[in-house]
Parts: C-alpha cells; structure tokens; sequence
C-alpha cells in the first residue's frame, strides 16, 4: 500500500505539473519552481488519516467533469480521493459567510503539514465549495495560485468585478491582494498552491 499510494501520489503531482505548464498563466512558473524544490519521495511520505466533509460528496462529479479539462489528472485524483485528509478553517463560521457555508466547503493538502510530503514552506492542496456559495473577501501573505478544475465560479481580486473562470484557467494572487469566489448552481474543485510565507493563515475582510 505505501508504494502505491506513493506512485499514485507522484502520478498525480505530475498531472499538475505537467497541466500547469500547459497553461502559462501568471504566477505558474514560481509554483512549478517551488514544487520542483519540494520531496516527493518514499523517505518523505507521511500517512495523514483520510477524512471526508459534508461537501466532499460531489467530489466524485467534481473528478468526472474534471475528465472534460485532463484525464489524466481526473485519473490519478480518483486514486488518490480515497486518502485525503478534508479540513475546515476553524475561524470560518456560517454566522461570518452565511448560512450553510461550512457544510459546503473543504479543502486538503497533498504538500504541506497535513498532507503526503511535509513541504518546505510550500502549500499544494485541493478546494472544494458547493453550489450557491460565497468565499467572500480574503487576504494572506502566501503568494497564491488557484487552478479551477471545474467550471462555472466566479473569481475576483482587488477592485475587479466577481468573473466567471473556466476550468484549466489559472488565477494567482499576489502577497495580501483581497480576493473572493463564488460558486453558481455547481460544485467548485481548485487546485490551490501557497509558494512561500505559508505560517499566517488567511482573514477575511471585515464587513462595514
């Protein structure tokens, strides 16, 4: 079992570098160097307990549209489903983004101290939101890369207008930009990497 989820990890970690070196977007080529300088191997894996959340339940037809963007990538995310540890920032409430946010919201990490290799400073994990949500504005010092694997949320940054985003887009964030999502009638999977000053976890904005 630790071989082949070792081998599944690094399948699926090759799917992203090779998916992202596709896509040339801002802030791509800092995550692919960082993500080069990370360990990967056996001597570094580490066994995280997998755990799933209330919206990990459309992660399944989250992988089947990601078949549509890359299918190897959907393939080597369905090996490795089973093993993910799903976490929830504490400090987000549904009082603070609105009723039903926390059963609808997830993410993991594949690099970092809640996932498979420790990370260097380095963050590179999954998000998950469900249909009709709100991920309102936000900031971090982590330089910031999501990468959409569905379609169909909005994204924006800064003084920009809420966008739609298709899948394969990449969106990079630098150091403390306010940022926010919002997802339509369908679930949201991304791919989201911090690159560096990953210790000062995220703050929302205060509402007037």
């Amino acid at each position: 079992m630790p071989y082949l989820l070792l081998e599944n990890l690094n399948w699926l970690i090759d799917a992203i570098i090779g998916g992202l070196a596709k896509s040339k977007g801002e802030g791509v080529d800092t995550v692919l160097a960082r993500l080069a300088g990370q360990r990967r191997d056996a001597a570094a894996l580490v066994h995280p307990v997998a755990r799933s959340l209330p919206v990990t339940h459309y992660l399944s037809q989250c992988i089947a549209e990601t078949m549509l963007l890359d299918a190897r990538l959907a393939a080597a995310l369905a090996a490795v489903e089973p093993h993910l540890q799903w976490c929830r920032s504490i400090h987000y409430t549904d009082a603070l983004l609105g009723e039903g946010f926390v059963a609808n919201y997830g993410w993991c990490e594949l690099v970092g101290p809640r996932g498979f290799f420790p990370g260097e400073d380095f963050l590179l994990g999954l998000l998950m939101l469900g249909p009709g949500r709100h991920y309102r504005d936000h900031y971090h010092p982590a330089p910031e890369l999501y990468w959409p694997l569905t379609s169909g949320a909005e994204w924006r940054k800064g003084s920009e207008d809420l966008t739609p985003k298709s899948a394969g887009s990449t969106i990079w964030h630098a150091p403390n930009v306010v940022h926010a999502t919002r997802t339509q009638d369908k679930p949201l999977l991304a791919l989201w990497c911090w690159t560096s000053d990953t210790a000062t976890p995220a703050k929302l904005v205060a509402q007037a």
